[in-house]
């Protein structure tokens, strides 16, 4: 006797998603929104402390901080959502998470996105490169046939289980060995019609005409399409005579703007000279280190990963836990608030 299997084996759960909800609406009500590019979950707290819109996982920046590798799609679809639930709990604000090609075909694509929502994401993107995939700013790149790339984001579209959920389609037809200007226009356009939420059109350079001339001309056929920009870490924006403005690209209609690797280049120049430090001057470079950070935010990593909030649990349900505190030596909550509320 045949199985009595439901048609569709990912049925739609009707999942709520108020990260998602309050990502748009930011979208909607400022000029733009920005994330900064992190791999772990600390950064996302830090981003939250210094009052940034939102955090952004990227993918290189995972990839490389968390297994060493360059990105070249070498980390599985649960390895990148497992880091973005360990982010999505370190913090409040809305996380975008990168979805690489989606993993796969439909159905990976489908699962992909169920995955990236039960994390509680508020935007996932996916790009139209062929697998395995690679950084936009490495050379090699190629992107699908427009049928297959079309069919990607239809069924991530058609996947959510959110509707608040934020579906990013990238293209990398600009740039890449079977691309061009034109058919990074027209990948933008079948990519809206196709549902997109946002569309970003990756760059190979930091070219103020580019971005001018992309925006204008797919406004012309979709007046209200919202654009993400990288202002990619790839680029040396301080060598620009004049660079772009993160003002200047949200009135051009790119919303949503990030930079992919800025939590890993910041941390890494900070750490390496550190490091430096320790290798020269051993001891020294501990307290040259103290006379920067005490004092700061981030001074007490008891305060970080919220201590005291913890051992306010504890003593509610271990009766002898607050008898221990007393009586041995360390942080306890009388020394220091916690750095946010439950609220």
């Amino acid at each position: 006797m045949p199985l009595d299997i439901p048609s569709d084996p990912y049925i739609r759960e009707d999942l709520d998603n108020p990260a998602a909800r309050e990502f748009r609406e930011m979208l909607d009500e400022q000029t733009f929104t920005f994330a900064p590019g992190i791999y772990h979950a600390l950064d996302a707290r830090l981003a939250e402390m210094a009052g940034l819109d939102a955090a952004y996982m990227s993918g290189y920046s995972t990839v490389l901080g968390q297994f060493g590798f360059p990105d070249l799609e070498m980390v599985t679809m649960s390895e990148m959502v497992e880091n973005a639930k360990r982010i999505v709990e370190s913090t409040t604000l809305p996380v975008i998470a990168d979805c690489d090609t989606g993993y796969g075909g439909v159905h990976n694509v489908r699962r992909a996105v169920r995955e990236y929502e039960k994390a509680g994401v508020a935007a996932i993107h996916i790009e139209d490169q062929t697998s395995p995939k690679r950084c936009g700013h490495i050379a090699g790149k190629q992107i699908e046939d427009r049928e297959t790339a079309r069919s990607r984001f239809e069924a991530a579209v058609d996947a959510k289980q959110c509707d608040d959920t934020v579906i990013i389609a990238r293209t990398d037809a600009y740039g890449s060995a079977n691309g061009d200007w034109e058919e990074h226009l027209e990948r933008g356009r079948i990519y809206a019609d196709a549902g997109a939420d946002l569309v970003w059109p990756e760059m190979p350079d930091p070219s103020r005409e580019d971005a001018i001339n992309y925006a204008e001309t797919i406004h012309e056929t979709h007046p209200d399409l919202d654009l993400a920009f990288n202002y990619s870490s790839s680029f040396a924006w301080s060598e620009e005579e004049d660079p772009l403005t993160f003002r200047e690209l949200g009135e051009l209609g790119y919303k949503y703007i990030f930079i992919t690797l800025f939590g890993l280049h910041s941390g890494a120049h900070s750490v390496y000279e550190d490091f430096e430090r320790l290798a020269e001057g051993d001891e020294q470079a501990q307290i040259e280190l103290e006379d920067r950070y005490l004092g700061h935010e981030t001074e007490s990593h008891h305060e970080l990963s919220f201590v005291s909030r913890f051992q306010d649990i504890e003593t509610e349900f271990d009766p002898e836990a607050q008898r221990r505190m007393e009586s041995s030596a360390g942080f306890t909550e009388e020394e220091s608030e916690p750095l946010q509320s439950d609220d």
